[in-house]
């Protein structure tokens, strides 16, 4: 039997200190963000339950990061020792702070001729935070990826698409190489066009435009007058509001961005609003401009699906 083990980092892993304004010093973990409908972690996730008998995501989220990760590794060395006891006689691993797409089928052929205890993903000679191992390589009780760098271990070469997702301007990129098929993390929902993705629940306004490439997320709300264009995607619980413009960036689950704004080349995560042009992070202090997108009692605010036909959709401008 073949277990994994799928380890969700709770911040990026290149946080960039240097100032609370560069984008790269945000405290965020961007795989577990969803991008076009669905985080990277449960895709990657997902696409080893063909290959894997078992599937365990370990994934806190308490306020302090440094705790959470700890409670992470101690879990996952936890879930790898019930695998031993359960009689698993492989076990992936994967340190998901990047978005990694390889063919674990392949790798468990490689590991299972070449005879080794551990095998670990390379990609273009880099390593990655990927590896197959027999639960009886480690002793027990022993920090899994603590052990598993020092252990000798045979080399898997990975064809596959690697992100390593260490700042915003990763995260846009693996949109936009979703939208372009450069990668196997295709957009939820339905594609009602060329190129537009619309999941269900929506609600997009009849004056609204949506021009190729774009996503819609689940129960997302574009108001009237809007216009969501080149490679934008809005995700789950969001809303633009009246008479703004959405190019070439991310509104992020459950964000409100309002009235009358000319958004380009960013992401918003509530008040947060990553300016990748200008490689900065401004928390906006005006909710009318930007917030999280609640309704009374904290409460998720949820909305009414229309028609797709109502919609203005492009294939191209």
């Amino acid at each position: 039997m073949v277990g994994a083990i799928v380890i969700g980092d709770q911040m990026s892993a290149a946080e960039d200190t240097q100032s609370a304004s560069h984008v790269g010093a945000y405290r965020r973990s961007w795989a577990t963000v969803e991008a076009l409908g669905k985080s990277p972690i449960a895709r990657i996730a997902e696409s080893l339950k063909d290959i894997c008998d078992a599937v365990s995501v370990i994934l806190n989220d308490p306020p302090d990061i440094q705790d959470s990760r700890a409670t992470d590794l101690d879990l996952a060395t936890e879930r790898f020792t019930n695998y031993k006891a359960e009689g698993f006689e492989t076990v992936l691993i994967i340190g998901c702070g990047a978005y990694v797409e390889f063919d674990a089928a392949e790798m468990l052929s490689f590991h299972q001729e070449y005879g080794s205890m551990v095998t670990r993903a390379f990609s273009d000679n880099a390593p990655l935070d990927v590896w197959m191992a027999a639960p009886s390589v480690l002793p027990e009780h022993t920090p899994l990826l603590s052990a598993l760098p020092g252990a000798r271990a045979a080399v898997y070469q990975s064809k596959g698409y690697v992100n390593l997702l260490q700042n915003a301007r990763d995260f846009r990129r693996l949109v936009l190489d979703g939208f372009h098929s450069r990668c196997r993390l295709r957009p939820s929902g339905s594609e009602v066009k060329p190129g537009i993705w619309i999941c269900e629940g929506t609600q997009i306004e009849r004056s609204a435009r949506v021009v190729a490439p774009a996503f819609i997320g689940r129960d997302a709300h574009i108001s009237a007058e809007c216009l969501i264009t080149r490679g934008s995607n809005v995700e789950s619980n969001s809303r633009v509001d009246f008479g703004t413009a959405v190019e070439d960036s991310s509104i992020l689950s459950e964000s409100y961005v309002g009235i009358g704004l000319d958004l380009t080349h960013s992401i918003v995560d509530g008040h947060n609003l990553f300016n990748l042009r200008h490689n900065v992070n401004l928390e906006i202090t005006d909710p009318v401009v930007m917030r999280q997108n609640t309704v009374r009692g904290g409460e998720r605010q949820t909305l009414g699906s229309t028609e797709t036909r109502q919609m203005a959709l492009s294939s191209a401008e």
